[in-house]
């Protein structure tokens, strides 16, 4: 073989990468080898994206259960006379929005009372973000009334207050009887704080059952309440929406739907002047304040 021949040869050899098929072959496997990096990665997002959703979702409805309202009707809770309870849920990837709307009782009506927004992260601090009834009070001295009364700024309506039992006041109103004297075809709200506090299976047969709503538990300890002794009478009474109780029905007596240990210190009842009369006559009573008042049709 001459040395042109394998010269020759050798570049042929040498010159295979520059080949049409060897190119075409290599942008293939390229094209493969992108394909499937692009692949994996779409399922690795997409599996992490669900792992992530997941563990989001757990973490708030974790959240979700802790800020679950109380049963009203067998756990203690707080906001006086509310029988009813609303939540709406919006989602986001990495929290949840609940609208809760609190509803009053009066009478055989409910109005809405409140209006709370919280935004539920999945880490994090749950975070009140709008109260419609007032992230602050309203207080104003009632000349008539003979004492400070607060409002509830979405419906303008009185907020009530309860009056402890083993604490010395300088006033002690007795509204009942401003309730009693409205016209019947109004519904009313009263707020009614027992001279001292009465064991819960015994409560019924002491206050009945009719028009009832709400009954109010005093959980403060006598520490508690010694320290207040020497305030003003606003400042030592215990605001409705703070009050820690629970709802109340007239088919299902009080013993029924409470622990038999609970003492009750006050109870809301509302209706027409006429069906609240019969609590005028209560010697238990201490004293009454006035509350909602709407419309009864």
């Amino acid at each position: 073989m001459s040395e042109k021949n394998i010269d020759s040869s050798d570049h042929e050899e040498m010159d295979f990468v520059s080949s049409s098929i060897f190119q075409k072959s290599m942008k293939k496997a390229k094209w493969k080898q992108i394909s499937l990096f692009f692949f994996i990665s779409f399922i690795t997002v997409i599996i992490s994206f669900f792992a992530i959703h997941m563990g989001t979702e757990f973490l708030i409805n974790k959240k979700l259960q802790n800020e679950t309202e109380h049963n009203f009707f067998v756990k203690p809770s707080k906001y006086a006379g509310i029988n009813m309870v609303d939540t709406r849920y919006d989602y986001t990837m990495f929290s949840a929005i609940s609208t809760t709307t609190y509803y009053k009782k009066i009478g055989n009506r409910s109005i809405v009372w409140d209006v709370i927004t919280k935004k539920i992260p999945a880490i994090g601090d749950v975070e009140v973000t709008n109260r419609a009834s007032g992230q602050s009070e309203i207080n104003t001295v009632d000349e008539t009334l003979n004492r400070t009364v607060r409002y509830n700024q979405l419906n303008n309506e009185r907020i009530v207050d309860f009056y402890y039992p083993n604490l010395n006041y300088a006033f002690l109103p007795n509204e009942l009887d401003i309730a009693t004297g409205l016209e019947d075809d109004t519904l009313v709200e009263v707020a009614l704080s027992f001279k001292e506090p009465i064991p819960i299976d015994s409560l019924g047969d002491l206050l009945g059952y009719r028009n009832v709503d709400w009954l109010w538990i005093n959980n403060k300890s006598k520490e508690q309440l010694q320290s207040i002794q020497n305030n003003p009478d606003h400042m030592k009474v215990k605001h409705g929406d703070g009050a820690y109780g629970f709802s109340v029905s007239e088919g299902v007596a009080y013993g029924e739907n409470a622990t038999k240990n609970w003492k009750i210190s006050g109870a809301i009842v509302s209706g027409t002047p006429s069906e609240l009369e019969r609590f005028r006559g209560l010697d238990m009573i201490r004293t009454s304040v006035l509350g909602a008042t709407i419309d009864k049709y």
